[in-house]
């Protein structure tokens, strides 16, 4: 098993490395990436660094077991957040 750093600063650019290659699940980064608090780290990169990153969710099953929950998956976009809009 890997040993990463757990800091806040190192678990954003891990994630945000790993969006740059494609859209990312909360159950890989939790898996993967040894980010529990996957939708934190979400809120820093989009409201304190600007990252324009969408959120998605879909039924997946929990890697181990049958059990289904409401996963969010990230999605990087090209450009800067702009935050919610009416």
């Amino acid at each position: 098993m890997k040993n990463f750093d757990l800091s806040a600063n190192s678990q954003r650019a891990r994630l945000l490395e790993r969006l740059r290659q494609g859209p990312v699940s909360t159950l890989e980064a939790r898996h993967k990436l040894a980010i529990l608090g996957v939708g934190p780290r979400i809120f820093e990169l989009r409201h304190e660094l600007g990252f324009n990153i969408q959120t998605q969710f879909s039924i997946r099953e929990n890697p181990g077991s049958a059990t289904l929950h409401r996963v969010a998956e990230y999605v990087l976009l090209p450009g800067k957040y702009k935050g919610l809009t009416s």
